[in-house]
């Protein structure tokens, strides 16, 4: 059996981070990046969301280090910023669409 090696610190750091990912509009502004890097512009038409929700849903995405920025001109372009998170979201939505054809409940 494998000892468990998981510290307060880290599993804080982890936390954080699921935590960051536990807002549907933030989930789906991981979704969208993950098919291009875009501004707060571009999401908030790409999603239909007004602007000052989604600058506000990337400011904890960023602080929870889940996106990067780079500066274009006057804009600011978002990206994710380890393509492992996009792949933690496929499993979850795997795991989760498995669960509900189990139970035979439609989506």
């Amino acid at each position: 059996m494998r000892k468990f090696e998981y510290n307060n610190k880290l599993l804080e750091l982890i936390w954080d981070r699921f935590e960051a990912l536990a807002n549907p509009v933030r989930l789906r502004i991981m979704i969208a990046l993950s098919e291009r890097p875009m501004c707060v512009c571009e999401l908030s038409e790409y999603l239909s969301e007004k602007q000052p929700l989604i600058s506000q849903h990337l400011s904890i995405l960023r602080n929870s280090k889940l996106v990067d920025t780079k500066r274009i001109g006057n804009r600011i372009q978002y990206s994710i910023s380890d393509e492992k998170v996009v792949d933690i979201i496929k499993i979850m939505e795997d795991i989760t669409v498995r669960k509900l054809k189990e139970l035979q409940v439609n989506i």
